[in-house]
């Protein structure tokens, strides 16, 4: 039997050790000398590295995403210097190093400070909560902006201790008041706590990103940890070199030059961090790009110049997107000069469109700047119905919309996330009708939207994770009579 080789690799692929098995092991009198011979390979300080604080299997279970590290790392980086700053000037106000300092008046401060935080945990993560996984870049940025901002209250709350407010101009004064420095720990802690919610969520929504766009899937616990390892380390080096800034910075123009010059970085490479990275999920506004995009007779620097429909990669939409947009507005990113075509919001409750008009809002009717819209009678609600039949949602306007128009996409029992995307179509063209920007039709184009859906598809698109619905929708159950409907009401739900 000739010599085997045996290689052993790890799970990033690289070469750990190697067997070497002896012809005379295939022999049923097997000597008593080695047959076996094994070969270590050393491991690098940079393979030990890789294995402490980068995921398993790297690179093949993430998705490119080295940009996107490096601009994390700086702003980890910025902020924990910026926290150190934040922290001492609340030691300050608390009294340390004074002699007439109380540490009970400490920890009541404490105290109401983290109530505030506390309360602003449970509304946030209530309204917030639904809306950050089709949003994750606008509030991954959003939430160092929250972080920041807390920062700053914190700073400057020791010198507003020495400040009290006055019913008379200029309504501040100074004096020995402490319910300015108060008010500033409480925002700073409510800050704090919608930086803490907000940044759970889009943090987690981007890291199943990375770990579901590589080659192979990856970990997402194990990406997470990673990921956490990092951070600690960079925040380790930042308390550092936050002692050293500590040593030499202590008089008020300092600390302020080094806080906002901190703070500056600290947004400056969230930003660049959020650019780069490229989702595969349509939201709103990622969807209001591909259909623009996509519809015949489009022109402008989006579609191709023949007008022939195009669909647009990940890549090429991450270029397109920007990171605070109002998601329920519709834009016509072919028109340059007037963009809004209205706005609309999907799964909304049928009353939205149906409810009556009031006496109040009759007579608003006649006012200049009111869409002159009413709510549709029996007859009308019953065609609307039958015109969507065959949709898994109903779009229709908002009979109390003021200015631009606004509509409102009310969803069945069985939709999916592609009839989401269809519905957000429809109610673009829709408002290019009603704008005098496309011909009057209000049909998507069934076969057109097949062939948009397919091409969205082949083109690397993840339609079935969803990411067009913000909010807990309602769905609605079409019926004759009591057909389908259960014998009790489910409570309210909200739709952010």
């Amino acid at each position: 039997m000739p010599q085997l080789t045996v290689g052993e690799r790890d799970d990033s692929g690289r070469l750990v050790a190697s067997y070497t098995i002896a012809g005379s092991l295939a022999k049923k009198e097997s000597s008593s000398s080695e047959t076996v011979g094994v070969r270590l390979r050393r491991r690098s300080w940079r393979h030990v590295l890789s294995t402490v604080f980068l995921p398993a299997g790297y690179p093949a279970t993430v998705s490119p995403g080295k940009q996107y590290s490096i601009y994390n790392a700086l702003q980890a980086f910025c902020s924990s210097l910026a926290g150190l700053i934040a922290s001492r000037a609340v030691l300050q106000g608390h009294g340390v190093g004074k002699a007439d300092a109380s540490a009970t008046h400490a920890i009541l401060l404490t105290v109401i400070q983290d109530v505030f935080s506390r309360l602003t945990t449970i509304v946030a993560g209530y309204h917030l909560g639904t809306s950050l996984f089709p949003e994750a870049k606008t509030y991954r940025l959003a939430a160092d902006i929250f972080n920041d901002a807390s920062i700053i209250f914190d700073t400057i709350s020791p010198h507003l201790g020495f400040l009290e407010l006055t019913f008379t101009y200029p309504f501040v004064r100074y004096g020995t008041g402490s319910s300015l420095r108060i008010a500033s720990l409480c925002m700073s802690g409510a800050f704090r706590a919608m930086c803490g919610v907000v940044a759970g969520g889009s943090k987690t929504a981007l890291t199943v990103h990375f770990a579901t766009s590589g080659r192979i899937s990856g970990d997402v616990g194990d990406l997470n940890a990673k990921d956490g390892s990092k951070e600690t380390v960079l925040a380790l080096l930042g308390m550092l070199g936050g002692t050293l800034v500590m040593h030499y910075v202590h008089d008020t123009a300092s600390t302020y030059i080094v806080l906002f010059t901190l703070l500056f970085l600290h947004i400056w490479a969230n930003y660049r961090a959020v650019r780069v990275v490229t989702l595969r999920t349509l939201n709103r506004q990622r969807a209001n790009i591909m259909w623009t995009a996509y519809r015949p007779k489009t022109s402008g620097n989006i579609a191709d110049q023949s007008g022939k429909p195009r669909i647009l990669t990940p890549g090429a939409v991450s270029a397109l997107e920007y990171i605070f947009v109002n998601p329920a507005a519709l834009h016509d990113l072919s028109a340059r000069s007037t963009p809004l075509l209205g706005h609309c919001d999907i799964g909304s409750s049928f009353s939205a469109i149906t409810s009556s008009a009031s006496a109040i809002l009759a007579a608003d009717t006649l006012r200049p700047g009111h869409n002159g819209l009413r709510a549709p009678d029996a007859s009308q609600i019953e065609a609307i119905l039958e015109f969507f039949q065959d949709e898994k949602y109903i779009l229709w306007f908002d009979p109390h919309a003021r200015g631009a128009c606004r509509m409102h996409v009310c969803l069945k029992e069985g939709h999916k996330p592609a009839d989401h995307l269809k519905a957000w179509a429809h109610a673009q063209e829709v408002g290019r009708i009603l704008d005098g920007r496309a011909p009057g039709s209000f049909d998507t184009g069934g076969e057109s939207f097949s062939a948009f859906l397919e091409g969205v598809l082949a083109a690397g698109w993840k339609v079935d994770e969803g990411g067009m619905v913000a909010g807990s929708p309602r769905v609605l159950s079409v019926g004759n009579g009591e057909t389908g409907l259960g014998d009790e009401i489910d409570e309210d739900r909200k739709n952010v």
